[in-house]
């Protein structure tokens, strides 16, 4: 789940792969100025990213902070 608001645009997921590991960094991009006007609200919502490979064992990380992610399998 990623969170955005009113000035925000879509988050983007970025994954960066390794044959040990896996990191997931949630990108979002924001507009601003002087004449930029952003309405009161918030977004929460998935995203998603195809992996080249199947996670197996890999150690899955926020690519941002480093720490480890849990799982959850559907």
């Amino acid at each position: 789940m990623a969170e955005s608001g009113g000035c925000d645009g879509l988050p983007r997921l970025r994954v960066s792969e390794n044959p040990k590991s896996v990191a997931l960094t949630v990108r979002v991009d924001t507009r601003t100025g002087p004449d930029v006007v952003c309405p009161a609200d918030a977004r929460v919502g998935p995203v998603r990213v195809t992996l080249r490979a199947v996670l197996g064992r890999r150690a899955l990380t926020d690519g941002t902070t480093g720490r480890r992610l849990s799982v959850r399998r559907e």
